[in-house]
């Protein structure tokens, strides 16, 4: 049995220390194309704390009088508080990635990785840590969805959305419980009101891994006739055949998804209510290699490492697949009073269906799912926050219910069972700021109920019924160093309750081509999680650091074993879950140095996390490895007033050591460079209309590899040569 050597302990230690020794830009995006990040833009710009709408103002220089036309300052509250460690993504990574998945989007910060199955499903991982660890918050609620299988992606649209921020630090206070790793926080702009006219944005890409055509129209703006009343529009679709990798097609990975959503508001004087409505559609092909095999089979498959079914390029999605359609109802009201301070209240409901098609032996049912699920969720949220001085009060509570079912007539067991669930919460905050410092506090009470009911696959009626009750504090705080420097540590207390599927799965996995058995007996996770960061902005330099160590109590995780299942669609490797006390750290670098400003710059970013388990020392399996990329960026000024930005980049991530090969079923892959291109044009047309054009290429070499915490690496290998090509108009 592997025994934690003290070195290695001693170096986590280093790593976290070391971090104090570098500078980093404050809040900085992590996106590395734009020339100006949104926290660079900020500095230049001092917005006062209320909206003011100056007219005539006027100065005197040399005895002349120059009068200014009427201007209009608008300020919005901060999405996410100074005293946590937070990055943000710009307008310009959103647009660039039209037609990906948010995972895919998000592996751009430092420190965020994705689990994978296949090219086409993926889950974001922060700091090793990934499923309902990482809360995402769509638009204000909390995403509720079928993300019960390592398999499932968030049924989330990144197109829909202006602004997302990745909060790294365990914000449960604040968010409630599964925010144990972080935060992902998707939200729009505020709506155009009293804007004239109506404005927007048309997109379109082309990708040639998969033939991938997305596209993408957003319309917004306020009545003629009445300008207190303002509205969006968006909606995008996305059409994929099958995907490759380098050598050879990935079979049955095709992709369908249509996203649309209208938000509408009225806001007049201190009132504001604004309503959302979202459908979200999506259907996935999946590698069928891992379906229909004998235990000899599949061993010889693991063997291969690559798939032996082939077909020529096709669009068409057979079975195995998924499909899901998701709907989000939103209606939230806030009230502002300068004595009283401000009141919000919202209400939300979602809808959330699953079906997932698995190969049938008979093929007179490959028509019926064999897997149906229907969620509904209701959530409830409300909160107070004033401001005085310089003291900032928040209270909020939050209430939820879930109801999940599996619908008839699919003629197999479901993996999990029916399901209810409720919760209910408070919180309380109370933060400080000063010229130079801020510092923040938090406290929550939470409490889960759980009941269960099912047939497992002998046939025989279970129930169940569970009860959490935690309680979650935050510290944190932020002191500014020098001009341009910033000291940012947070440390939280965070929990989160035991999913469905983690207590009572037994079955297949068909994204995976595994077989799942979970632990009623699993209680609740608790973990401390200090993260700390170092933060420098200059007009040349900008660096960062971020570092964090994590202890968790009761640690949730699926490992692999060398069982099998016999089903009747095949055998099926095992996997359980199991829980151990954890020790995860890490560290995060992103640094960018302008050789000329405005011409060329040089981008380096780093992150390494460790994770064993705390009394024997043994690996977590799927923690990502080490990985560091850099890039070279170059501007220049072109006739007829266009604007080129270009860039040569480089990844490289380490083989994957520090894993338990007794319990997995291959060894780790090989470790890989990936090298990208990317040339963009942009033009700046009448009035506030403009132009870009891009063109990407990603595996610019064409290199064949596999990612360790891609969970299809044991049948494929990862995606090839991809070439994009995309275009925005803003009018």
């Amino acid at each position: 049995m592997y025994q934690p050597s003290k070195a290695g302990y001693r170096w986590s230690y280093i790593a976290l220390l070391g971090c104090s020794a570098f500078v980093v830009p404050m809040q900085a995006a992590q996106s590395i194309r734009p020339w100006h990040t949104d926290e660079e833009v900020s500095k230049s710009i001092v917005v006062p704390s209320i909206p003011e709408r100056i007219d005539s103002l006027s100065h005197t220089d040399k005895g002349k009088t120059h009068h200014l036309s009427e201007v209009l300052v608008k300020a919005s509250r901060p999405v996410v508080s100074s005293n946590v460690v937070a990055k943000k993504i710009s307008v310009v990574t959103l647009e660039r990635n039209l037609g990906r998945s948010l995972a895919q989007m998000l592996t751009e910060v430092s420190g965020v990785t994705m689990l994978q199955t296949g090219t086409t499903t993926a889950k974001p991982v922060i700091h090793g840590m990934y499923g309902t660890r990482v809360l995402i918050m769509n638009n204000g609620v909390r995403q509720s969805g079928q993300q019960w299988g390592e398999d499932h992606a968030p049924e989330v649209s990144v197109d829909a959305n202006d602004q997302i921020h990745v909060v790294k630090g365990a914000e449960a206070v604040r968010y409630g419980a599964e925010a144990i790793a972080g935060v992902i926080i998707m939200e729009q702009r505020s709506l155009p009101y009293e804007e004239k006219g109506m404005q927007g944005v048309v997109a379109g890409v082309y990708a040639s891994n998969g033939h991938r055509l997305s596209s993408s129209v957003r319309l917004e703006g306020a009545l003629p006739w009445n300008s207190d009343i303002a509205y969006r529009l968006q909606t995008s679709y996305t059409n994929s055949g099958d995907r490759s990798s380098a050598h050879y097609l990935l079979m049955n990975t095709g992709v369908r998804e249509l996203n649309n959503s209208l938000t509408l508001g009225w806001k007049k004087d201190r009132l504001n209510i604004e309503g959302l409505f979202s459908r979200y559609q999506n259907t996935t092909g999946l590698l069928p290699s891992g379906h229909l095999r004998s235990r000899e089979g599949m061993v010889e498959l693991l063997e291969r490492g690559k798939p032996d079914l082939f077909r020529p390029f096709s669009r068409e999605i057979s079975s195995p697949y998924h499909s899901v359609v998701h709907y989000l109802a939103r209606l939230k009201g806030t009230w502002n009073d300068e004595h009283l301070g401000n009141f919000s209240l919202q209400g939300a409901y979602q809808n959330d269906s699953r079906d997932e098609y698995a190969i049938r032996r008979n093929n007179a049912y490959s028509s019926v799912p064999t897997l149906s699920l229907s969620l509904s969720s209701m959530q409830l949220n409300g909160s107070w926050r004033k401001r005085y001085s310089r003291w900032d009060s928040e209270l909020g509570m939050h209430g939820e219910y879930l109801n999940n079912y599996s619908n008839a007539g699919t003629g197999f067991t479901p993996p999990i069972p029916n399901y209810t669930q409720t919760s209910w919460g408070g919180y309380a905050l109370q933060r400080y700021s000063a010229d130079k410092f801020g510092l923040e506090a938090g406290l929550r009470l939470e409490q889960t109920n759980l009941s269960v009911a099912g047939y497992n696959i002998a046939g025989e009626y279970f129930s169940g019924d569970h009860a959490y009750t935690n309680f979650t504090y935050t510290l944190g705080g932020h002191i500014r160093l020098w001009k341009g420097g910033k000291l940012t540590s947070n440390i939280g207390l965070a929990y989160r309750a035991p999913h469905v599927q983690e207590l009572y799965s037994l079955g297949s996995q068909h994204g995976s081509a595994t077989f799942v058995y979970g632990d009623s007996t699993l209680r609740s996770e608790q973990g401390y999680k200090w993260v700390t960061s170092l933060a420098h902005y200059s007009e040349r330099f900008t660096l960062s650091c971020d570092a964090y160590l994590q202890w968790m109590d009761g640690y949730i995780y699926e490992e692999p074993s060398a069982e099998f299942a016999q089903t009747l669609a095949g055998e099926y490797p095992i996997f359980r879950y199991r829980q151990r006390d954890a020790f995860f750290r890490g560290v995060d670098i992103d640094t960018r140095y302008y050789v000329f400003p405005e011409r060329l710059y040089l981008n380096l970013k780093g992150s390494m996390v460790w994770a064993e388990e705390r009394r024997t020392g043994r690996y977590f399996p799927y923690i990502p490895a080490f990985r560091m990329s850099e890039e070279v960026g170059l501007r220049l000024s072109l006739p007829k007033r266009w604007q080129s930005e270009f860039a040569l980049s480089h990844l490289f991530v380490d083989r994957q050591y520090r894993f338990d090969r007794s319990t997995d079923l291959t060894d780790s892959p090989n470790p890989h460079h990936l090298f990208g291109l990317e040339a963009n044009f942009s033009k700046s047309l009448r009035g506030r209309q403009s132009l870009r054009l891009s063109l990407s290429v990603d595996n610019l070499f064409n290199t064949e590899y596999k990612e360790y915490t891609n969970r299809a690496r044991y049948y494929s290998h990862d995606a090839g040569r991809d070439i994009r090509l995309a275009l925005h108009w803003h009018f």
